[in-house]
């Protein structure tokens, strides 16, 4: 498969991925529903951050004899996150996957669908298989480029809240660095 590369200019921290994503046109949220998109982003990040945070490596952070005790409560507790979320991805009806670049400002991948540089979107996008619910994201879409296999988009986030802004960064940037740390194990 061949790699997209990022051909617009994006500011900051930024990782490639292959994400289900979907897309369309909306011109004026309002208020309410931009209030229930980040408040759903905001929850969605948090649960990630948490599930997805590494354990502490030293026994001797948590005492011997509890700290065993509580590693296999955690190990249950994941392995029933872990199939709560293989159950509701089966019941999900997911978008089709987009190579894709993402950063706390915006995304770029290409699609089949036309679309026009400055055009508002929403974009719902699974960023973990974890939990198979989408990011909601306002955007505009500030680049388009045609190619041979189709719309390359580059849009970047609007109405995000403070919250969701900074949430997003973190996921980021913790998405990035992983994605590092894995090309130099490889």
């Amino acid at each position: 498969m061949d790699r997209l590369e990022r051909v617009f200019t994006q500011e900051g921290v930024s990782y490639f991925t292959v994400v289900p994503l979907s897309w369309h046109l909306e011109t004026n949220p309002t208020v309410d529903e931009i209030a229930v998109w980040m408040y759903g982003n905001v929850t969605l990040l948090q649960a990630l951050s948490t599930i997805e945070t590494m354990q502490p490596e030293k026994e001797s952070d948590m005492g011997s004899g509890s700290g065993k005790m509580l590693e296999r409560l955690e190990f249950k507790v994941d392995l029933a996150l872990s199939l709560l979320s293989k159950l509701l991805a089966q019941n999900t009806a997911l978008p089709a996957s987009y190579r894709a670049f993402l950063s706390a400002d915006g995304m770029e991948w290409i699609c089949k669908e036309a679309a026009e540089q400055g055009d508002e979107i929403v974009i719902s996008a699974y960023i973990s298989p974890k939990l198979p619910q989408p990011l909601i994201l306002p955007a505009r879409i500030e680049a388009v480029r045609r190619e041979e296999t189709g719309t390359r988009i580059h849009a970047t986030f609007t109405h995000l809240n403070e919250e969701t802004q900074d949430w997003l960064s973190r996921t980021v940037f913790r998405y990035h660095r992983r994605a590092i740390q894995n090309l130099h194990h490889d």
